[in-house]
């Protein structure tokens, strides 16, 4: 099933293929105060390809905490569009949920505190979770 959304300015697309229907996936949300500032709900599965599609010029990454992860930012809006981590040699990552146009169906928000867990544990999670993030960038989205 293939669901879609994007930043509150349009410039950066976010398309999302996953097999379960929206309401057997549940968006985790953060409490840590990077989080708090940039409001998401994200949303993964292992087998979930997520893509993001807009202007290269357009497209922010910052890091938090202990800097493993990259959280992906429109530049024009500040939304904040996904989260994603290198892991054996593939980009993997969740989606804001909040952009989907389908975010209504979505399971309930479960509530997550990742600052309490090691680094390793972060990316053994992570690997187990997150599905393919692919960032497709062009001078004209």
């Amino acid at each position: 099933m293939n669901y879609f959304g994007s930043c509150r300015c349009k410039s950066w697309r976010l398309g999302i293929s996953v097999a379960e229907p929206l309401h057997q996936l549940r968006p985790r949300v953060c409490d840590c105060d990077y989080c708090k500032a940039n409001p998401s709900a994200v949303v993964s599965h292992p087998g979930m390809q997520i893509e993001l599609a807009g202007d290269e010029s357009l497209l922010t990454s910052n890091q938090n905490g202990d800097r493993l992860a990259h959280f992906y930012h429109c530049a024009a809006c500040g939304d904040l569009l996904a989260v994603g981590c290198e892991i054996n040699g593939c980009l993997r990552g969740a989606a804001n949920a909040l952009l989907l146009e389908q975010r209504a169906e979505l399971g309930e928000h479960v509530p997550i505190q990742p600052r309490l867990l090691a680094a390793a544990e972060k990316l053994r999670r992570w690997e187990t979770l997150w599905g393919e993030l692919i960032i497709s960038s062009s001078a004209a989205a």
